[in-house]
Parts: structure tokens; sequence; C-alpha cells
């Protein structure tokens, strides 16, 4: 066949396809008329190419039987590609109805629903979203009195002190707490006295978790708090670290750090309610007392100062509030479980010992912090705003305009747990040095998950004295490795000391609107060692800036996904090593897709379709007039076809894997431009509307050694609604209210 007329002939056979197509865009597309299908048979891929299942003799690869901590979906998911987009709609589509007001207000599930299907089930299956099984039975006359005591007698501590047969003078403990006690409403004694009860039971399914758990090897852990910087390229091995991944019951301190959140929010919830109605009087209601296992503290609607080392309980009725310290979070081994409530006011969080978890943050426990209205300031150093290390964290923030700073780890993010990050309403400002805003770190699983607003997320890119975190796939290192903003990242052992970890699920939900995205290298739905990385963005016109590995890009058995539903976006990888928007490197699924909206794509490096060293690549816009701008070229479904083909010793594997460079436009009037130096813009001669172009092509292809490999970029007028996999399934139970 002659080259010059293989696109032609392409575009011919597609358009006789699209005028077949006929079904109901509600109903499933049969396989037949499936646009992606039809595609990639016309280049002779079959679905069953798609995806990558490693056997055990692939001499090199790192067997994923062989990698610990792995994530449940990881090896599912990197078989099947094509099931990505679905799997990332279930999680946002259960943020959207759980986060949703009015579930808020009429379902005392909902938080613990919305950190279940963004959190939990992501880490364990083992668990259902139920219920958490909270359990109270308060004594009549002075509950929280006895509930209490009911800590003391499970602790084996002494109620009453008594000496030769006689009660001593003191000190006296039931007068005391009963003196704190009676200065709240009796309708605030027994809502708190069922909290007290299920966080003694949180705290001894935290002691349950921890029974096969080396005391050296916890106290060791604890101290550590640069891992995330240590562990993408094997630099630093925590044995101690992995003995407790080992030894912990980590859903245990699930079912531990579930209790904390629904009780909190049912606690929360009432409390509310009855300010609201006028039942109690939120300015007279005061306590503070010590117990075994933490502090009891309910404090007012006036302007508070709060700050513990040892609060197990802290309730704020109201009021602009400066809260320091641990807030919600374990302040120490011996504090395994903590919960805050902040009920309204413009309050202040402030924790400057980087040391200390805080504002929803656990290690080896569970900490919760629940704020339910107010214009909020987050600030602390590590491991804070949902975040933990073999441990449960959770921050949520109902409604206003929100601002959250951190160094790293954080803003939803996690090692060997579960951190989740959950805003409902409000323009928010999120910014941080790195490794957060839904970070998956070695075996964790991060969340950020912000419901409506015009939001910010914003990953320091720039190196300089106050965040140094140089990467060399910069020139002269001048851009941070940010790894946040939807990013799982691993440890990658096989360069160093042979210790390699699976990286996490990283996830950042946006639903609803204008939104900005900053961010460096590694970022915006990347995968890097066994780890996930998923951003996703439901409505709105937004805006993305940042640089190589993002928006949709993985390395080294990884997966990444960038999605954005709807709006008019502009995603610019401004720096000329810039290589991303879908964009694979060695075993790697990349998925960058949109469905609407007149989008700018501008790339100055590679990608936008790109995959190398035996990847798979997914670049789809379904419809809208796009600008696509470019630099380089190697984009549009490029792939490197003549590299290690043959295979040489150490890429056997490529003998049965197939690489694949998927670009496809389907609707609208595109433009294509090549950028100069000087910013000039050009058309680019090649690659255009309505055209096809295949890599390699068939003469290429027939010299190849090895011949699986698949380029495709096309760009034509089709219905992007008639491909299966991109069809919209799930809905809110909500969704017509």
């Amino acid at each position: 066949m002659n080259k010059s007329r293989l696109p032609e002939l392409f575009v011919l056979v597609f358009i006789a396809l699209l005028l077949t197509f006929n079904t109901a865009l509600t109903q499933p597309i049969p396989p037949e008329e499936d646009l992606l299908l039809n595609i990639l048979h016309q280049t002779g891929l079959q679905d069953d190419q798609l995806g990558f299942s490693p056997k055990g003799y692939w001499t090199r690869y790192p067997d994923p039987n062989d990698i610990p901590f792995l994530n449940l979906a990881f090896n599912d998911l990197m078989a099947d590609p094509l099931v990505l987009y679905d799997f990332v709609s279930e999680m946002a589509v259960a943020a959207d109805q759980y986060l949703h007001p009015d579930d808020l207000a009429n379902n005392n599930l909902s938080l613990l629903k919305a950190v279940y299907y963004t959190g939990v089930r992501q880490s364990t299956a083992q668990m259902r979203a139920y219920s958490a099984s909270l359990w109270a039975e308060p004594e009549p006359g002075q509950p929280l009195v006895a509930a209490i005591r009911e800590i003391y007698n499970a602790q084996g501590r002494t109620w009453r002190y008594n000496a030769m047969g006689q009660a001593s003078d003191f000190p006296l403990n039931e007068e005391e707490i009963l003196r704190q006690v009676d200065q709240l409403d009796l309708k605030v004694r027994e809502l708190v006295a069922k909290t007290v009860l299920h966080l003694l039971h949180a705290h001894q399914w935290v002691e349950t978790a921890r029974r096969n758990v080396d005391p050296a090897d916890m106290l060791a852990v604890w101290r550590i708090r640069r891992l995330g910087e240590t562990q993408f390229d094997g630099l630093e091995y925590y044995p101690e670290l992995e003995d407790c991944a080992n030894s912990l019951d980590i859903n245990s301190i699930y079912y531990a750090g579930s209790k904390l959140l629904q009780s909190g929010w049912e606690l929360a919830d009432t409390l509310s309610a009855l300010i609201e109605q006028g039942r109690i009087d939120p300015f007279r209601q005061n306590l503070n007392i010590s117990t075994p296992i933490g502090r009891i503290v309910i404090a007012d609607a006036y302007d508070n100062v709060h700050q513990y080392s040892d609060a197990i309980l802290v309730v704020d009725l109201g009021g602009n509030d400066e809260w320091y310290g641990a807030v919600g979070a374990t302040a120490s081994l011996d504090l395994p479980v903590s919960l805050a409530i902040d009920l309204s006011g413009h309050d202040r969080y402030l924790n400057e010992d980087e040391f200390l978890p805080s504002q929803g943050a656990a290690i080896l426990g569970a900490g919760v912090l629940i704020d339910c209205k107010g214009n909020d300031t987050y600030s602390a150093k590590r491991l804070a705003q949902g975040a933990s290390m073999l441990g449960y964290g959770v921050l949520a923030d109902y409604d206003g305009d929100d601002q959250y700073n951190l160094w790293t780890s954080g803003q939803g993010a996690s090692y060997f747990g579960i951190g989740v990050a959950l805003d409902g309403a409000g323009d928010d400002r999120y910014r941080i040095h790195g490794d957060g805003q839904g970070y998956g770190g070695v075996g964790g699983v991060g969340a950020l998950i912000n419901r409506t607003g015009w939001d910010e997320y914003y990953a320091e890119p720039i190196v300089s004295d106050s965040v140094f975190r140089p990467d060399y796939h910069s020139e002269n290192s001048y851009l941070n490795y940010s790894y946040a903003q939807g990013c799982g990242i691993g440890r990658r052992g096989d360069i160093t000391d042979g210790h390699s970890w699976a990286g996490g699920m990283g996830i950042l939900i946006d639903l609803y609107g204008n939104d900005r995205y900053t961010s460096a290298n590694w970022s915006m739905g990347c995968g890097y060692w066994y780890g996930m990385g998923f951003l996703y963005d439901g409505e709105g016109d937004d805006v993305y800036n940042a640089s190589a590995w993002s928006s949709g890009a993985g390395a080294h058995f990884a997966i990444g996904v960038h999605i954005d539903d709807a709006g008019d976006d502009e995603i610019n990888l401004w720096d000329e090593s810039a290589y991303g928007l879908a964009f694979g490197h060695d075993y790697s699924i990349a998925l960058h897709f949109d469905r609407s909206g007149d989008d700018l794509y501008r790339v100055m490096g590679d990608g936008i379709g790109f995959a190398i060293n035996m990847s798979q690549a997914f670049f789809i816009d379904l419809s809208g007039r796009d600008t696509y701008v470019t630099r380089k070229g190697r984009n549009y479904g490029w792939n490197n076809f003549d590299k290690y083909n043959p295979p040489p010793p150490g890429a056997f594997p490529h003998l049965f894997s197939d690489q694949v460079s998927l670009f496809m436009d389907l609707d609208g009037y595109d433009v294509y431009q090549i950028e100069d130096e000087l910013a000039d813009r050009h058309s680019d001669p090649r690659f255009g509307d309505d055209r096809v172009v295949l890599t390699p092509d068939s003469e290429q292809r027939q010299a190849l050694s090895n011949q699986r490999y698949y380029g495709i970029g096309i760009d034509t007028r089709g219905d992007g609604n008639k491909i299966e996999a991109f069809r919209k399934k799930l809905a809110p139970a909500n969704a017509n209210r």
C-alpha cells in the first residue's frame, strides 16, 4: 500500500463508521459502535492488548507479586485501563452525594461514607460503610460522670482513693468532676457522655491494633518526618517502619477512626441544632477535665485559645478561636486517638512543631478535626490537615473561604494508612511545598476532596532556600519535585538497597467552580513506582500550570490520570523540559481525558499522547474548539518504536507487551500551532484539524523486529459520547434534588 494514502483511507473508514452510529446516548454503546474501539481496531489493536499483566518470567521486570504494600486496585487497573474513568468517577460521585448540604443535614453517615469511598475502601476491602457501630448507654442522672468513671475502670485506674479502710480526704476525683460537669446543660452532658464512651471504644481498638507492634519500633517511627523526601529513589531505608507496617492491625485503626468521625459528626450536628433552636446557651458551657486516656474540653462560644498536648476531645461551641499544636491529632504514642470539633467562627489553626502531627492527623492511631463553618486558616509544617503515617487522619471543613498552608505530607496524604481532607463549600486556597494535596505515599491513600467553590491549589514550583526540592529533570534543577495534586509515589529500591515498596493512591477531586492548579514536576494525576495518582475536576473553567511528569503521567510501573469533565480550560506545561498530558514511561498507564469545552493545551516539551519504553498513553478530548501549542515535536501519538527494537537483554518483557500512544480529538474545529523561542505561534505542519498520523506507519512497521508498537493521532468530528469507556454511567442518589 502507498504510505501516503494510509491516513486518507483511515479517515474514510472512520467516517463510514460514524454514519452508522445512532445509539441513544443514555444507553450502553455496543462494541461494534464504539468509536474508541473502532479506531484501535483500524490500527490492528485488539481490546486485550490494552494494559499490562506482567508474568513472573519477565526478566528484570519488578514482579508486583514481590513488591510489598501494593494497592488493592493496582494490578486490575493496570491490566484494564479502559475502566479508569469509571473507577475515578465513582469516588467523585460519592463525594458529590455525601458532601451535598442536604445529605450532610439528613444523613448522619454522610461524612463516614465520603471518607470510606475516597479513603478506607481504597486501602482495605474488609470494611463496608454501613456504620461505625456506635454504641453507648450512659447512666441516667450523671451520664458524663459515669462515662468518665468507665474510662478509669477500663484503664485499671483508681476512681475513689482510700487508705486504712477509709475514703481519702483528697484527691476527690468524683467531687471535682461533678463540680465541673454541673456547669453544663443536662442535654450537653448526655451528648458528650455518648461521645466519651465512643472515644473510649476507639482507644481500645487502637490498643488492639498495636498488640503485635514492638514499642521500640513505634518510638523510632514516631520521629520520622522526611519520609516522602527520602523514599522515591530509596535514599534511606527504615526497617522499623516496614516492621510496624507488617505487624500493625491497620483495620482496627480504621475502625477506631470511623468511630471518631461518625461520633464527632453526630455530636457537632446535634449541638449546632440545639444552639440554633435556642435550647442551650453556648456562652454558658465550659468543661476541662483530665482523664486517664486524655483531656476532655468543652468551650463556650466566646473567642477562645486552645493549646493542649493531651486532649482526646475538644468541642468549641463558637467564636473566632485560636488553636495551637496538636488539634484532632495524636500528640504522642500515649494519646492514640483525638477528636476536635469547632462549630462556628473564623478560626486560626497553627502548629509550628514539625514533629507534632496536627489538624486531623495521626501516627499509629486516629485523629479527626471537624470545623463546621467560618473562614478559617490552617498552618502547619509536616503531617497535618488530613494526614497519617500508619494511621487514620481526617480534616473535615464544611463551609467557608478557607486557607490551608503546609510544608509537606498533608492536605490529604498518607503513608501506610489513610489521610483525607474534605472541604464542602467556599473559595479555598491550598499551599504546600510538596507531598500532599491528594498524595499516596508508600502503602498509603491520600485524598483531597473539595465539593464547590473557586479554589486554588498551589505546590511551590520554583526551588529556593525556603523550598528546596530540586528535580534533575528540569534544566539546572531549578524546579521542585511537587508530588502533589493527585499523586502516588513508591519507594524505588531497585537502584539502591533492594527494598522496593509500592506507592499508594493519591486523589484530588474538585467538583464545581473555576479552579486554578499550580505545581512543578510530578503532579496533577501522576504515578511513580507502583503508585497511582488521580486528579478529577468536574465543572468550571480551570487553569492548570505545571511542568514535567504532570497532567496524566506515570513512570516505572505506575498509573497517572487527569480527568476534566466540563469547562473551557487552560493547561500549560510551561518548561522546556516538560512532558505530560498523557505521558507514560517504563510500563506505565497515562490518561488525560477532557469531555467538553473550548480548551487550550500548551506543552513546551513532549507529550499529548506520548509513550516511551513500553508504556500506554491515552489523550482523549471529546468535544470543543481546542487549541494545541507545542514546541519540540514529540506529540500527538508519537512513541519510540525504534528504541530497544529488537529487545536487548533487560528488555525481554517487550516481546510480550504492547506500546500504545493515542491522541484523539473527536469534535470541534481545532487549531494546532508551533511556538518558537520568541513565543510567536505558527501553524503546525506535522498535525492539524481533521488529520490522522500513525507512528510507526505501515512501511516502518514492516521493518521492525518487534512490531508491537502503535501510535495514533487523529482529529475528526465525531460523537465522543459513543465511547463506552467514557460514558457517564454513575450519578449521585440526590442528583434530582
